[in-house]
């Protein structure tokens, strides 16, 4: 019996398969059991999302951009010679100012990237439809429809027929009666193969924007040459982020515009090694942010889990469905050194950035940071809406769900850091003033203080991308009730100060006065004490206070990073054009110089290096406040695809850095910016003056696009700073990095500052790396803290006043203090032996 059930389940399975392989196989969409919303299901991606919506049974398009596309994800036409059938029901919603055109694009392909995902963007097809005109399309084949054709209501049908050489395509138009209302035949040469689209208003040449609004309904796929790839589809889970740190786990599960009639409710499930699938809480899918964030106590970080999201949901067809995201929470690697993968700015002409993705991956980190710029706001080839506030927040999402179709098979299973910057809240420049609001007047402004958005969308966007970060040092709103999410991370004994360099800094408009952008210095009368002036503020004094504390916590930790979004020097010559020069950025982190000198007198205390983004022009430098090199080290990461192009060119303008490096690159060395920042800058990439290539991805090569990678090795105490071109080898090599990388360093290396004297050489006869505390008497203030490496160590000052030593344990909370220690003038001609 059970002999023949196996048979008769082969013989079902086998007729299955034959059936959707053969001429027979047919798909239908039509909308009829989905709920009215913007998403219109896991088959479709709409661009833009906010402009597309399931309604009443069918899709509408509202939008009156040109080329607004609903992409069939899981359903394309393959490479194989056969014939098949296209067919929609269509009608105008909306006629617009200006001619309007709708149908489909079929055999949609990118000429840089073969990944389905750069075909919704920038692929290239055959265009078919009917045009407002009065006159239906083959590309550029036309024939004018009947007199008084209805626009409201009709239907395209469209057979691809094998010929010689090509293909054969007709097009016939019918009314609601299934009457020809237009018939054309174009013959296609070579393969059609590619995605398909249904589009509201054509981009051509003759185009215009404010075009008409159409319907879309009971779209037919028929024929051999439909091919079914189940995974392309996208949600109902697009992804989920996660952090692990001090044995608390923070998960969020990103879903899409889902209907109020929807679940709302997202499981989440682990699966620890030898044991079953346990629940272990749901929670419910935020309304504007439509993500559900976890958070999980006293989790085991000592091995592996498995974990999976779980939604109960209808498909688009209106079949009962449970989608699962799986992925794994590996332990916390504090046995190994921490690989860092770090990334910043997401312009879309990169899109879908496949080399850098690649090259990620066979570089294994084991956290990622993307510091900001996640979007821009016109990724995706249109435009953001700014209101209503829905569709505003809807316009975000279309364009954030891009960036985790990208990587989120990365972030499956990969910690992750993201943190917003201006773009990702759609201004080019922020100034956030802690929390301030534009009025009507400074709207939409690039150099004035304060937020274009509504707190609710700010606070949405923080949701989005910050809700699976450590809760927040101090979750207190900020003016107008704006959400902060400044916080610790700790992870492979690193600890990870993850702040805002943009939501508490003062805007230019506190101090300029002259005409045009406030914010770029072109009048070299202007000197820096023009542009300071008392408060003004870089971290503020709220992220200040944290970092001050952060510097003391050493409990499991060996080393530090400071985490912002833009390195804190002014380090750039040539802005936008490969001529055109600027005296000074107030727009980069040298500036206010007296908080961003603050900033790098309190962390360098912890000895902590830094990482940062936004300037698209990969930099390592060493920072200085009183003198060069006195300070810890910036690595501004390349940008992962360049948008506005920078350059460090000193050279050029004959400003020669003194005190060269060895390896002798040009531009490199000690620079004073504008703002009186000392800069020893070691490496910076090159753009040169780059000229348009028609393949996106060495476009983006030239312009010094990439990805920055760090090994922090916790037993030696180094660091290795990578910067990688976007393109370069299959296994990625040193040489496919930008020149002067890698560097190594050493944790000590991040607090430069010249000893004035030095204190008896410390032996610890007890466990190693016991944590240090200098503390200079005269003041009272922390000199420095860092966990020493070993049994022993050389401290430098800074004076030859009295210290007082503070050693000990935090994890065992055990500390011995020491007073009135004396220093030495040379370093290591006394000893000063403890016990702990």
């Amino acid at each position: 019996m059970n002999l023949f059930k196996n048979k008769w389940l082969l013989v079902v399975f086998v007729l299955f398969f034959y059936s959707c392989n053969n001429k027979g196989f047919k798909v239908d969409y039509n909308f009829n059991k989905i709920n009215n919303r913007v998403w219109v299901g896991e088959d479709f991606w709409s661009v833009p999302l906010e402009d597309w919506r399931v309604n009443n049974g069918r899709v509408e398009c509202l939008s009156d951009v040109k080329q607004a596309t609903l992409t069939v994800l899981s359903y394309s036409l393959n490479q194989n010679k056969s014939s098949f059938k296209i067919s929609v029901k269509m009608g105008l919603l909306q006629k617009g100012k200006q001619p309007g055109s709708a149908g489909i694009v079929m055999g949609s392909k990118d000429d840089t990237d073969s990944d389905f995902r750069a075909a919704i963007y920038f692929g290239k097809g055959i265009n078919i439809g009917v045009n407002t005109k009065g006159y239906a399309f083959i590309n550029e084949s036309t024939t004018d429809l009947k007199e008084a054709f209805d626009y409201s209501n009709f239907k395209l049908q469209i057979i691809g027929s094998p010929a010689e050489k090509g293909y054969t395509v007709t097009l016939k138009v019918l009314d609601y009666e299934n009457t020809i209302q237009a018939e054309l035949q174009s013959h296609i040469n070579g393969d059609i193969s590619g995605i398909i689209q249904l589009v509201n208003n054509f981009e051509t040449e003759k185009s215009k924007g404010k075009g008409s609004k159409f319907w879309f309904d009971d779209l037919e796929l028929i024929g051999e040459k439909i091919n079914h790839t189940a995974d392309n589809k996208f949600g109902p889970i697009l992804w989920a982020m996660h952090t692990l740190s001090d044995k608390t786990l923070k998960l969020t599960a990103q879903f899409p515009p889902i209907s109020k009639k929807d679940n709302q409710i997202a499981e989440l499930h682990i699966q620890k090694q030898g044991s079953d699938w346990e629940k272990i809480t749901t929670e419910r899918i935020d309304t504007s942010a439509r993500c559900a964030s976890f958070k999980v106590k006293n989790w085991d970080d000592t091995a592996n889990c498995n974990y999976k999201i779980v939604y109960p949901y209808y498909d688009v067809h209106g079949n009962p469905k449970v989608e699962e995201y799986q992925g794994v929470i590996k332990k916390d690697p504090v046995d190994k050194p921490l690989a860092m993968g770090a990334l910043t700015c997401q312009f879309y002409t990169g899109f879908p950035y496949t080399p850098i993705r690649k090259k990620l991956e066979l570089k294994k980190p084991d956290i990622l940071y993307f510091s900001g710029d996640q979007i821009y706001e016109v990724n995706g080839g249109y435009n953001i809406k700014r209101h209503p506030e829905g569709k505003a927040n809807n316009s975000y999402l279309g364009k954030w769900y891009m960036f985790g179709w990208v990587f989120r098979d990365l972030m499956r299973n990969t910690p992750t850091i993201c943190t917003p910057d201006d773009h990702d809240i759609f201004q080019g420049n922020l100034w956030g003033g802690g929390g301030k609001l534009k009025n009507d007047n400074t709207r939409g402004t690039h150099d004035h203080v304060g937020f274009d958005q509504s707190i609710r969308t700010i606070n949405m966007v923080n949701r989005t991308q910050c809700s699976h970060l450590p809760d927040p040092y101090d979750a207190t709103p900020i003016a107008n009730g704006m959400s902060v999410w400044y916080t610790q991370l700790k992870y492979g004994r690193v600890s990870f100060a993850i702040t805002t360099d943009r939501v508490f800094k003062s805007g230019p408009d506190e101090v300029a006065n002259w005409d045009g952008r406030l914010e770029q210095i072109k009048d070299p009368k202007i000197t820096p004490s023009d542009l300071d002036k008392p408060g003004l503020q870089l971290m503020g004094e709220r992220q200040e206070l944290f970092l001050k504390n952060w510097v003391k916590d050493w409990n499991g930790i060996d080393m530090k990073v400071l985490l912002s979004q833009t390195v804190l020097a002014n380090a750039t010559t040539h802005y936008g054009k490969f001529n055109k020069t600027l005296y000074g950025d107030m727009d980069s982190g040298g500036w206010p110089k007296k908080a961003r000198d603050e900033t790098i007198k309190i962390v360098r205390k912890g000895f902590a290096f830094h990482i940062a983004g936004d300037q698209h022009l990969p930099s390592l430098l060493q920072y200085g406040i009183d003198d060069y090199g006195d300070s810890g080290w910036g690595f501004c990461t390349p940008a992962i695809s360049i948008c506005y192009s920078r350059w460090f060119r000193p050279d050029d303008l004959g400003v020669k850095p003194k005190n060269r490096p060895k390896h002798g690159l040009p531009n490199t060395g000690d620079y004073t910016d504008f703002f009186g920042n000392y800069n020893r800058v070691y490496a910076v990439g090159y753009p040169g003056n780059y000229v348009k290539d028609s393949n996106r991805y060495k476009f983006e090569n030239n312009k010094t696009s990439g990805f920055g990678f760090l090994n922090f090795n916790q037993k030696t105490r180094d660091i290795t700073i990578e910067s990688w071109k976007m393109l370069g080898n299959d296994n990625p090599e040193d040489m496919d990095q930008h020149y002067g990388w890698p560097r190594t360093i050493n944790q000590l290396d991040n607090y430069g500052r010249k000893s004035v004297a030095w204190l008896p050489t410390i032996v610890v006869n007890g466990k190693p790396n016991p944590v240090l505390q200098i503390i200079n008497q005269d003041n009272n203030e922390l000199e420095y803290i860092l966990r020493i490496n070993g049994n022993k160590f050389d401290s430098k000052v800074f004076s030859k006043s009295l210290y007082t030593i503070k050693i000990g344990y935090p994890e065992m909370d055990f500390w011995k203090e020491i007073k009135d220690i004396k220093p030495i003038t040379e370093k290591g001609h006394s000893w000063l032996r403890l016990d702990l």
